[in-house]
């Protein structure tokens, strides 16, 4: 069964803001899922002299024992940088996770205390608590968190720090983010999601000018190299026209080599030879995403929602035909140098699920600082 967990995060070593997104995102895998973030508060450091804190809070759910989900804090600290040590007294860390309440399970143990032993007495975790629980009942001193705020003895200034964690800064490194996938996987509807988020610019793929597609579907083989060279002079004639604006920040429901998958998906051998090396000549000097974000489904779940968005001309859509698409894409992101993170969307309902979307934006932004792939 699920618990519902609140963890504390705090840093006052390098970039503090920084470290936090950092940890967030690196929390967050298979057996973790990030619920809620609050804000983040600006403090002097507590029992020592040193640099100021950003502190945080965060709700998760996770099937995880204490003991493993400590394990799992101790090992996102050791990859961002911090060493525990029996050092007497406190001291500066780059980044500092405990369990603060799990469920309303009491431990005391040499090696976990929950709920932690000090957070009545600090008003740096108490500030963020009541944004994310207010009446949460203390299990041991039977109060609410806002009434332990409200009797906390710790009288230091607390700020709250201009930030939203719950939005990785992903354009400060991928400052051209390219979503991709199969036909129906729901590309365009992420990529406006995040536009609208992080407000920047949009490009879209412009299909339905193309004046063959219904025809493909109809006839395949008389119209597959008309639509394929329609699609690549479109794609190309609007990708110049966009950046010659010279946009700072783009999301993006497409990528230039898409072209190359639908056309080896499409055309005879011979065709795509020649249709391969126009794309070649016309690919150099474009610009290229920093990241592709390529989303994953089943062939089912594609097909079910290829029949939910009503395009008549899709509607006779093969599975081996999608199959074919996912091939031709595996081969081709493999082929070329761009960065790129599969992540599957089966089952997710993305636009919906305010949750699910802040997961793949962590995964996103893990991705510009950690190289394994997310889980």
């Amino acid at each position: 069964m699920q618990k519902d967990i609140i963890i504390s995060l705090g840093t006052n070593l390098g970039n503090r803001e920084e470290n936090l997104y950092r940890a967030i995102s690196l929390l967050e895998n298979k057996t973790i899922t990030i619920i809620e973030i609050s804000s983040a508060y600006e403090t002097p450091s507590w029992g020592f002299k040193g640099n100021s804190f950003y502190n945080a809070c965060a709700r998760i759910n996770t099937f995880l024992s204490p003991y493993e989900l400590l394990k799992e804090l101790l090992k996102v600290e050791e990859i961002l940088g911090r060493k525990r040590n029996k050092k007497n007294g406190y001291q500066d860390r780059v980044i500092d996770l405990d369990i603060l309440f799990y469920g309303d399970e009491i431990i005391f143990s040499n090696e976990l205390k929950v709920p932690h032993s000090k957070l009545h007495l600090r008003n740096f975790i108490l500030l963020p608590l009541i944004e994310l629980t207010p009446k949460l009942i203390h299990p041991v001193l039977k109060i609410t968190i806002k009434e332990l705020y409200h009797i906390c003895p710790d009288d230091s200034f607390a700020s709250k720090v201009n930030i939203d964690l719950n939005f990785p800064p992903i354009f400060d490194s991928f400052s051209y983010l390219s979503i991709e996938g199969n036909i129906g996987v729901g590309k365009t509807t992420l990529a406006k999601m995040i536009s609208k988020n992080y407000k920047i610019n949009l490009q879209l793929e412009n299909f339905s000018t193309n004046p063959y597609l219904e025809l493909f579907y109809k006839n395949p083989k008389k119209y597959a190299f008309r639509l394929e060279n329609h699609f690549l002079v479109d794609r190309f004639t609007n990708h110049t026209k966009f950046w010659q604006k010279k946009p700072q920040a783009v999301v993006s429901d497409f990528c230039l080599y898409k072209c190359l998958v639908f056309a080896k998906t499409n055309l005879s051998k011979n065709k795509f030879s020649l249709f391969n090396q126009k794309f070649n000549i016309d690919i150099k000097n474009k610009k290229n995403p920093n990241l592709i974000f390529f989303l994953k489904s089943s062939t089912s779940q594609l097909l079910k929602q290829i029949k939910m968005r009503e395009r008549n001309y899709e509607q006779e859509i093969k599975p081996e035909y999608l199959d074919n698409l996912d091939r031709n894409y595996s081969n081709i992101l493999n082929k070329i140098f761009i960065p790129y993170v599969e992540y599957s969307v089966e089952g997710i309902d993305f636009e919906n699920d305010e949750i699910e979307f802040k997961k793949i934006l962590r995964v996103i932004f893990k991705k510009s600082f950690y190289s394994k792939n997310p889980k």
